[in-house]
């Protein structure tokens, strides 16, 4: 299909996609006919037609098809101005430097500089072909804070120049009150620091290009450049040419006239927060960039049902992934054996897709809804770094400052019981992991009150962070919940296929859903978006972490073990634990000395640990202590 999705009318019906996949004979008819087109769903997304819908395969333009007809038989409005439910974007799938590069300083009296490619400069990834020329403009850190009351811009124009800035953030490193940013958990970057918040800032104020130097705590003894390669995956957010370059030519430029050295710009800004910027004059730059990049086209798909009443003019999305990893070529957990075979990924994500789109039939059938608008999206790119939900952040078709709560739904497929309490002797219950509770004001509450009736044993997490689209919405102050069933060992490997999934669960899944979003998009007040301190994000990565510190291991937890310890539901092919001996089953008691009672415990061991040691990690395994030597990478 193209880049756009027209009404019915104009393209396939509804009936026709579905006819695209013939149902399997593993499909059982329900006594519910909600289970039933819920398994018709899962069936076709996770179908060889589908082609593990990686973003290279023309299988994910039948899920995108089937998705948006979904939609639009639902009752969804197209949210594109042009009639369409597409929201095109492009992913850089790689590139590399070409020929010609070049990189000019030109002083006050003529003489040149041209620092040397790769070792004194180089362009980062987020350049495409382009040339830049201007005058040189310092901008301390590149950045904007209206809330911090921090602006290197303030009262700087710099369109048609290049701008020059300090990697990271003021006071990068500090503890407590002391830091730069403290909305954000202490240890974590504050959206600040990030580059692409430098490029957005930089082209906002429609500079010719961007130069960024390290800032003393990156530069550390050797002050590294930043090479292309870093960056050249991915959207690229510049329209100029973006280079990195080394301190000592900036301080050498600065040495060269009536400033301060850059240690004393440094210092001074960190010192009182206080901006530091101003024109390098006499000073011009000029370069060329260019990239050879291997580009695809893809979109993320978009529905709407329009509120009505005070709250109209406020949003609440939800959203999930419906792209997966294809024919297992990138992305795999399954080794060399599973590439170039179909990864169906009917758990990661058919399943969220297919609880979306049933959350987009029973909105669509409400008549005369009042409360806010739902703004329902079916997210690409997520399995190359949430490219979809970052590319929706960055360009909203609803403003973000008015959007009022995000719910993701990510691996809903596979819910599994667990005992209800630590003796595991009387019920149990399928569970249910709730993250983000801590991200609005009433999310506790919430979810607490809907757990009461639901049949479920509710894990709730404070953390809104994590390797899911939530976390895309979460970092620009949206308060979030996502829900989630656990990892399995089919985790990004063929056998997640949609014979293995718990549709019951699933549905019920999208019935507690329900209940958060019907609270979201009704409630008088909306919520109150909060920071959450420390914690650990989403789980659907092998050993997540809201901020991955350390060497990893390579074990995939089981999060349905209710006992001490971690408790692994299998280890990566050819891994540092598969290596060491570690095997599904075991259960880590103990990290380098350090016990581990639980995720949080080993996480926090392993983050101490350094690559090319060797610790000692020990194991319970059939009722036996075992001592295994893993080599750190």
């Amino acid at each position: 299909m193209s880049g756009s999705f027209r009404p019915l009318a104009a393209t396939l019906t509804f009936g026709a996609i579905l006819a695209l996949s013939s149902p399997s004979a593993a499909q059982k008819p329900f006594d519910d006919p909600i289970l039933d087109r819920m398994q018709k769903d899962i069936f076709f997304l996770a179908s060889p037609d589908c082609e593990g819908r990686g973003i290279e395969t023309k299988g994910i333009n039948k899920a995108a098809d089937y998705v948006a007809a979904a939609f639009e038989k639902a009752g969804l409005k197209p949210a594109m101005k042009d009639g369409s439910y597409f929201q095109p974007f492009t992913i850089v799938m790689s590139a590399k430097l070409g020929k010609p590069n070049a990189f000019t300083l030109t002083g006050p009296d003529g003489a040149k500089k041209e620092p040397r490619l790769g070792s004194e400069y180089s362009p980062m990834g987020f350049s495409p072909t382009s040339k830049m020329a201007g005058d040189l403009v310092f901008a301390g850190y590149g950045i904007t804070a209206p809330k911090l009351k921090y602006d290197d811009y303030a009262g700087l124009n710099v369109e048609g120049k290049v701008v020059v800035v300090l990697r990271r953030s003021p006071r990068y490193g500090a503890k407590g009150d002391k830091r730069f940013d403290t909305t954000v958990p202490e240890g974590e970057d504050s959206t600040h620091a990030a580059f692409d918040t430098k490029i957005e800032l930089a082209a906002k104020h429609k500079a010719a290009g961007l130069i960024i130097v390290n800032d003393a705590t990156a530069a550390g003894r050797n002050d590294p450049i930043a090479q292309y390669a870093m960056h050249a995956s991915g959207t690229t957010p510049a329209t100029f040419p973006v280079l990195f370059m080394k301190r000592e030519l900036l301080d050498d430029i600065l040495k060269a006239g009536p400033w301060k050295s850059l240690k004393e710009l440094e210092d001074g800004i960190n010192d009182k927060l206080k901006p530091q910027s101003f024109e390098l004059k006499g000073w011009k730059a000029d370069a060329e960039v260019t990239v050879a990049r291997d580009e695809l086209k893809v979109k993320n798909v978009v529905g709407v049902l329009e509120g009505s009443g005070p709250l109209k003019d406020e949003t609440v999305v939800l959203g999930a992934h419906y792209d997966h990893v294809g024919y297992g070529l990138w992305g795999s957990t399954g080794g060399k054996a599973a590439a170039g075979k179909i990864h169906y990924g009917a758990d990661d994500n058919a399943s969220g897709t297919t609880g979306l789109i049933e959350l987009a039939r029973r909105f669509g059938a409400q008549k005369n809804r009042v409360g806010r608008r739902i703004v329902f999206v079916a997210f690409s790119g997520e399995e190359r770094g949430l490219l979809g939900s970052q590319y929706y952040c960055k360009e909203p078709l609803f403003p973000l400052n008015t959007t009022a709560a995000m719910l993701n739904l990510d691996m809903i497929g596979r819910a599994k019981s667990v005992p209800v309490d630590w003796t595991g002797l009387f019920e149990k219950k399928e569970r249910l992991l709730v993250y983000g509770t801590g991200t609005g004001d009433n999310f506790t509450k919430l979810v607490d009150e809907t757990t009461r009736k639901a049949d479920f044993k509710v894990l709730p997490m404070a953390a809104g962070t994590g390797p899911s689209d939530h976390d895309s919405f979460y970092r620009k102050g949206v308060p979030v919940l996502f829900l989630y069933t656990g990892l399995h060992p089919d985790y990004h490997k063929p056998a997640d296929v949609p014979e293995k999934i718990n549709v019951t669960g699933m549905k019920k899944v999208v019935d507690f859903a329900q209940v958060l979003a019907t609270d979201m998009i009704t409630r008088d007040s909306r919520p109150r978006y909060l920071v959450v301190p420390g914690g650990f994000g989403d789980p659907t990565a092998p050993e997540a972490t809201a901020r991955p510190t350390g060497p990893r291991l390579g074990v995939l937890p089981d999060y349905n073990y209710d006992g001490g310890g971690l408790r692994l539901e299998g280890v990566s092919p050819g891994g540092v634990a598969e290596k060491a001996g570690l095997k599904e089953g075991d259960v880590i008691v103990e990290i380098a000395g350090k016990p581990t009672p639980n995720i949080t415990a080993y996480m926090t061991a392993m983050s101490g640990q350094k690559a090319g040691t060797t610790i000692d990690v020990v194991v319970e395994r059939k009722g036996k202590k075992l001592t295994l030597k893993a080599e750190l990478k």
